[in-house]
């Protein structure tokens, strides 16, 4: 994150960021425009850090967990998580503290024991939470939390204890104090020797291993050092789920990288699904590096109101959010030949692959969301019509034509909006320029006077290229 030294600088704020396990790629979820900044950098120092949690996000049972305290039951549950397929689900039965440990290889005296959890929890009904280390099943230390961390989201809590003289820490875990009937979560157990805490790692993840039985062991980050001055640029890449070959980022196909650091910008992501992206490093001579992988999810909008992203791909500052009164019926046709056959009361046929859906939409907007919209559904270029998953609308390019605007009432009343869509297949997207929402060179140059203001402003080039968002 850049310090602003130049008062004319732009005021940013900073994001979640996710890093890959080995350091190289990062990631920054855009929530205004629903999309994903992505950062790399090859010169990041050789990173093997070491977890101790031998089952750290219970990747195929609870085993080597442990339930602290009585008055809840836990389950794995696979509906969540913040890294792989799990988590540990906890439901309260009392109103007392309670939670999970972990097994971590045992610790002896003057072993610092650094320990990071995510956990998740409701709106409601916590009224406090505490870090444990333990030996067995005495208690050792219990870091009462100073703030409880913000709900409805994961967020890691971390703290740090020093085994005494005698003391041999062989678990760590986290417990809540919750009304009856509560339920939260917990997940990603990271428990570190020494002095620094490191992003979470786990033996599944891609440049980590098990020491041992996997999903029952100690795991380890192992970082093969980069030669970031001989590469020129990186091609990232995403796999969606469900299958299918990876697709390129349109920004990341290839994004410069000179001396190991690049950026990217991807806004075509499905929207509330997990997604993976992965970096590959190119050498000058032509040769690729060693690739680099993190998991990200895009927020979908909620439902109701503003549930639908109509995205431009080439301007993505146009973007809108837009309320869709009326679904559309999606017709596919049939491309069928026929040909009649002498003597036969059948004719000879062929089918090909049945055409895309052809439909309109019709949507509203109001007060200053009118001129957006208009201006999104005017301007030539495709389109990307995205909304919640749960709504079961596949994702679609497409291309608008017929566009009406109807007053509802008198001029300033919401305008409707209705347009036929073209659906078409994805634009090709190599060697496509960055294109972060509100920012771009003719924007840095009304923002700053000089190129000097500019260096007092950005910590790093892929600072100034992503608008300080990395």
């Amino acid at each position: 994150m850049p310090m602003i030294v130049d008062p004319s600088a732009p005021q940013i704020v900073q994001l979640d960021r996710i890093l890959s396990p080995d350091g190289y790629l990062a990631a920054t979820v855009d929530e205004l425009w629903a999309g994903v900044v992505l950062a790399y950098d090859a010169a990041t120092p050789a990173d093997t850090a070491r977890n101790l949690a031998l089952n750290p996000s219970v990747g195929v049972d609870l085993a080597s967990t442990q339930t602290y305290g009585g008055s809840l039951t836990r389950a794995r549950v696979t509906t969540d998580a913040r890294y792989g397929v799990s988590c540990v689900q906890h439901t309260a039965t009392a109103d007392t503290a309670a939670g999970t440990t972990w097994s971590i290889s045992p610790q002896p005296a003057g072993t610092t024991v650094q320990v990071g959890i995510w956990v998740k929890l409701p709106a409601a009904g916590v009224t406090a939470g505490q870090i444990t280390w333990r030996s067995g099943s005495t208690t050792l230390r219990n870091a009462v939390l100073g703030a409880l961390p913000a709900p409805g989201g994961w967020v890691r809590i971390t703290g740090a204890y020093t085994a005494g003289a005698g003391e041999t820490i062989d678990r760590v875990g986290v417990a809540f104090t919750v009304a009856s009937g509560t339920v939260w979560w917990a997940d990603a157990c990271m428990a570190e020797a020494g002095g620094d805490l490191h992003p979470y790692v786990d033996g599944d993840q891609p440049g980590c291993v098990w020491d041992g039985t996997p999903n029952a062991s100690t795991s380890r980050r192992v970082t093969t050092p980069m030669n970031p001055d001989s590469i020129l640029k990186v091609r990232i890449v995403r796999q969606d789920p469900g299958g299918g070959d990876p697709v390129p980022v349109r920004s990341g196909d290839p994004a410069w990288a000179l001396g190991g650091v690049g950026s990217a910008y991807d806004h075509e992501a499905p929207l509330g699904v997990a997604v993976i992206y992965t970096a590959t490093p190119i050498y000058s001579d032509g040769a690729t590096g060693t690739p680099s992988s993190l998991a990200v999810t895009a927020p979908a909008p909620k439902r109701g109101p503003g549930d639908v992203w109509i995205k431009s791909l080439d301007e993505p500052g146009i973007s809108a959010r837009v309320t869709v009164t009326q679904w559309p019926a999606l017709t596919w046709n049939a491309r069928i030949d026929t040909a009649d056959i002498s003597g036969s009361q059948f004719p000879a046929a062929s089918q090909d692959v049945y055409g895309a859906p052809a439909s309109s939409i019709t949507i509203d907007a109001e007060s200053a969301a009118i001129e957006t919209v208009q201006r999104l559904l005017t301007t030539p270029g495709v389109l990307l019509v995205q909304t919640r998953p749960d709504y079961h609308r596949p994702d679609q390019y497409v291309l608008v034509g017929s566009v009406q605007q109807q007053i509802n009432s008198t001029p300033t009343e919401p305008r409707t909006y209705t347009a036929d869509l073209t659906q078409v297949g994805r634009p090709d997207t190599a060697g496509q320029p960055m294109r972060i929402p509100g920012w771009s060179w003719d924007e840095l140059a009304r923002t700053f006077a000089t190129w000097d203001a500019v260096e007092a402003s950005y910590e790093s080039w892929q600072s100034v290229a992503t608008n300080g968002i990395t």
